[in-house]
């Protein structure tokens, strides 16, 4: 996502990621990976219970019984806090949909 950063202020969007890790972790994730898309820490996962993508159980083939994790999601707020795009998999490997995403931003300019 890091690369696309101006596809995305050419579409007027600002992005944001949003993961359950503490700012600490993000931290060192960024640092490590080269990230420079803006992270923000839903450590309490407030936001991911309000947009309704948390797993209800994580990984339960394996029996782990790991709640508290957000799904792989992706979302459009416009200005006026509409959510104008929403996406969301089951299979955290799955990415969203960039191309969808940009072809609906390019919509809302």
């Amino acid at each position: 996502m890091s690369q696309e950063l101006n596809a995305y202020a050419e579409l007027n969007a600002n992005v944001y990621g949003i993961s359950g890790d503490n700012p600490f972790a993000q931290e060192a994730w960024a640092q490590k990976e080269k990230i420079t898309v803006p992270l923000l820490s839903d450590y309490e996962h407030k936001v991911a219970k309000a947009y309704d993508v948390m797993y209800d159980s994580f990984l339960p083939q394996m029996n782990l019984g790991m709640g508290g994790v957000a799904k792989r999601s992706a979302f459009i707020i416009d200005k006026n806090g509409v959510i104008q795009y929403a996406e969301s998999h089951d299979d955290a490997r799955e990415l969203p949909n960039f191309e969808k995403i940009k072809a609906r931003l390019a919509e809302l300019k």
